[in-house]
């Protein structure tokens, strides 16, 4: 059976198998299989801005009204957390993301939630996968044309701003924050938001064409975020990613904050409270060492998962955590919401700027992350690490040379054919040459694959 779903659901270059369109009316057909009730049941879908959206979603709705689904509800563009949110109060069986999040805009994907608003286990996704093989192989994958039997819900983003405006404890006067929306599924709701809030904004990358979104914009590029932060004298910058279920941020002095920086400052705003419920924080093995180092300073344990937001929510549910996250962005509030939120995110930490009265440069002085050195090598196949007594030989090489000054990772992407490796230490140089030398070591491997 064909592995669909990669660390965030189902990925691909649009049109491109899994997403050509009988694949797409296949998982149609699979969801309603899957969570559709006896009855027929009520389903929404939203999208960002790609071009390919619109026409995904229509297939997606043509196989769930083939497959007995009566109520499909389409939400036009929005954030995914907004489609989790919705999905959740409006008492919908399952809420349906079209959406590659930061990819590029040939590429689109698709991401459940849950009639609870949370993301659909691993089990789950595998029980989905059977029916998509299943239904591509069935006549009706090529027979649901006609009417997708869609019904427009875009009024409902009024619910989902709202439940953000609530999450204020406090106006944003005189804040003054610049909004990289980077084309994307945010560039609506975002300005409306912090500026009902009361912040002065200013926005940038808010005209998406359909093939602009996260094109040197967003969360990947911070080059032009970090130019209006200086320019326009801002408090605070935000750039959010395709979806803006991540965001990532610009101090006044124009310093690049990730979702590590987050952590720690909010952690250590919540503990002074007595409001960090579980007394520990959730990141991933990506979380740089030095922000466990300035946890355990302040008595803050770090927990550790695999890579992907719907791992460090089970962990946070298993510990009673209310704070995890991933360095890319993705902040999980526990007590707030059911998945990861830019725009919550982005309200939370203006909040405590306001609050304290402090810069954002100041609410991270603390934390200093090790030097990081990220790279990837392209793969013809993914190769099991663990089943590769060569490929384990060369990466344990690696680890050891960086000793207890650093530490290093090294797996697959869940969206990309791409060996990623990640190091880090105290010493810049050091960890570049081992980094270097691996890359080199692993390509060889490969290769000789071929």
């Amino acid at each position: 059976m064909t592995k669909l779903f990669g660390t965030d659901g189902i990925r691909g270059e649009a049109g491109c198998f899994p997403l050509d369109e009988k694949t797409v009316c296949a998982i149609g057909l699979a969801l309603a299989e899957f969570a559709g009730p006896p009855g027929g049941g009520r389903f929404l879908i939203g999208r960002d801005t790609r071009e390919s959206g619109p026409w995904i979603t229509a297939r997606l709705g043509q196989g769930l009204a083939y497959g007995g689904v009566e109520a499909i509800h389409d939400l036009g563009v929005m954030p995914t957390a907004g489609l989790a949110y919705l999905t959740r109060t409006r008492r919908y069986d399952l809420g349906i993301m079209v959406s590659a999040s930061h990819n590029p805009f040939r590429d689109n994907g698709i991401k459940l939630f849950s009639g609870q608003g949370f993301k659909i286990p691993d089990d789950g996704e595998r029980e989905i996968e059977r029916g998509i093989e299943s239904w591509r192989a069935a006549p009706a994958a090529s027979a649901c044309r006609g009417s997708a039997g869609l019904r427009k819900r875009e009024s409902l983003a009024s619910d989902y701003l709202d439940f953000l405006s609530r999450q204020a404890e406090a106006r944003l006067e005189p804040l003054r924050v610049g909004l990289d929306v980077c084309n994307g599924a945010a560039y609506l709701l975002a300005p409306r938001l912090f500026r009902r809030l009361g912040a002065e904004v200013t926005v940038i990358n808010d005209r998406p064409d359909g093939r602009n979104i996260n094109r040197n914009c967003g969360s990947l590029h911070l080059e032009g975020l970090t130019q209006a932060v200086k320019e326009n004298s801002l408090d605070m910058g935000v750039a959010f990613d395709g979806d803006a279920d991540r965001a990532l941020f610009v101090t006044g002095s124009g310093t690049c904050l990730d979702g590590d920086h987050v952590l720690y400052a909010l952690s250590r705003d919540w503990k002074a409270k007595g409001t960090l419920a579980g007394g520990q924080v959730v990141g991933t093995i990506m979380t740089n060492l030095a922000l466990e180092k300035a946890l355990i300073r302040e008595g803050i344990p770090l927990i550790r998962t695999p890579v992907g937001d719907k791992h460090v929510l089970q962990a946070m549910q298993a510990s009673g955590a209310v704070l995890g996250g991933e360095p890319s962005g993705h902040i999980l509030l526990g007590d707030l919401h059911t998945t990861g939120d830019g725009l919550l995110t982005s309200v939370k930490l203006a909040e405590l700027l306001v609050g304290r009265g402090a810069s954002l440069d100041d609410l991270v002085a603390g934390y200093r992350p090790f030097p990081q050195v990220l790279d990837g090598l392209r793969v013809s196949r993914k190769v099991p690490i663990d089943q590769s007594p060569e490929l384990s030989r060369l990466i344990g090489n690696a680890r050891a040379q960086l000793s207890d000054s650093g530490r290093m990772v090294v797996r697959y992407s869940g969206t990309e054919p791409l060996l990623r490796i990640m190091a880090e230490g105290r010493e810049p140089a050091q960890v570049q040459a081992v980094v270097d030398s691996l890359k080199a070591e692993a390509s060889q491997f490969f290769n000789s694959l071929e």
